[in-house]
């Protein structure tokens, strides 16, 4: 018999297909506005910027963005604020084709904003942000999803407590799920896949740290790794994996230096950085990173699930009947779910991450990224 708590975690059985299965991103949403200046001002002087506008900001908003332009399904799932602001937000999210159907809203607080002042002389970003005390997303928000509807959760590295309560409400359909396909009165079911976990480390915030043994991949930023006072990437790796969990997967970009990835069987692989001819825009190179490495991982996964299944099909067909062990291990906590992730697969996606990102540096905002990959992917 199956108890309610199983109930309550599974769910009824997804009509989605893997392929339409969605990343989900979980952090902060902000409004930019954004001074183009040919350099930065002095202080207490007057100068005419050469461009403004407004854009959709924050790490999880704009790692959706690309997510979206580069081919993913993806949803946004952050708090809104229902000011003067929520609009322009929701229409920038809809142009994208970002889903947003679970955010909560919030009444009488104001949407937290950016002014961001870039650098034409030399590609600098100087950002000054202004959040009105915007409550954070809970658990009971994260609660209303349906995980079966997801293949991949990111989580920004922020709100500590509740993002911890989250990444376990995760681990605990994980396993339950992980239950449900080693019965031996029933079929492995492939389209029910396990979640996988990741997080960026961003903030010089050493709490931080707790989140990684709940985590199977983590995206460590430069300025992270030196608030930790680790001078390289392959310092960072070497530290960052004594907390992370057994199997998990770490990822640290360093600007113009690459980017440093080890697998989860601790093999590291190593990408230079591809500069463009001339530099436009530093604004969210890092989210673009991110989600580019987000995205050649998911169709990894996505292809490596297909396959599996598509190996069972087939021996169903032959009327062979399939003994089901714990060969394919996914509930194991001590393991993270990246089988899929191999030596070849993460040095493919750390380089699309470097390309993409040089890529973007070259543009104004994230216009054309999807015209320059659309067909990266394809073979």
């Amino acid at each position: 018999m199956i108890s309610s708590f199983y109930e309550k975690i599974i769910g009824a059985s997804s009509t989605t297909e893997p392929s339409q299965q969605k990343i989900l991103c979980v952090g902060l949403t902000c409004l930019d506005i954004v001074q183009a200046c040919r350099q930065y001002p002095a202080e207490d002087t007057d100068q005419r910027s050469v461009e403004y506008r407004w854009q959709r900001g924050g790490n999880a908003s704009n790692t959706c963005t690309v997510l979206s332009l580069l081919g993913s399904f993806c949803e946004f799932l952050g708090t809104l604020s229902t000011d003067e602001h929520l609009n322009y937000l929701q229409n920038d999210m809809r142009k994208h084709h970002i889903d947003f159907s679970h955010c909560p809203m919030v009444q009488g607080i104001g949407c937290p904003t950016s002014t961001v002042i870039l650098s034409l002389s030399n590609g600098s970003r100087t950002i000054l942000h202004h959040n009105p005390c915007m409550p954070e997303l809970t658990l009971k928000d994260f609660e209303q999803l349906h995980l079966q509807d997801y293949s991949w959760i990111h989580f920004e590295g922020r709100n500590l407590n509740e993002v911890l309560s989250m990444m376990q409400c995760v681990e605990n359909y994980n396993n339950m799920l992980s239950y449900s396909q080693d019965s031996t009165d029933k079929e492995l079911d492939y389209s029910q896949m396990p979640i996988t976990v990741s997080v960026e480390l961003e903030r010089p915030e050493q709490e931080l740290l707790d989140l990684l043994p709940y985590v199977d991949v983590a995206f460590i930023s430069k300025d992270f790794a030196q608030s930790r006072g680790y001078d390289n990437m392959s310092e960072t790796l070497k530290n960052i994996s004594e907390d992370a969990k057994s199997g998990a997967t770490l990822i640290c970009a360093w600007g113009d230096r690459g980017a440093m990835a080890r697998t989860p069987d601790n093999v590291t692989v190593q990408s230079p950085a591809f500069p463009p001819h001339e530099v436009v825009d530093t604004l969210g190179a890092g989210d673009t990173f991110n989600a580019a490495v987000l995205h050649f991982l998911n169709t990894a996964k996505l292809d490596f699930i297909k396959t599996r299944k598509s190996d069972l099909s087939e021996e169903n067909t032959e009327g062979h009947k399939r003994n089901i062990t714990k060969n394919y291990n996914i509930e194991s906590v001590e393991c993270s779910h990246t089988e899929f992730i191999t030596q070849s697969v993460l040095q493919a996606a750390v380089t699309f991450g470097c390309q993409v990102a040089g890529a973007k540096v070259g543009l104004k905002g994230y216009g054309k990224l999807d015209e320059i990959f659309k067909n990266a992917l394809q073979s």
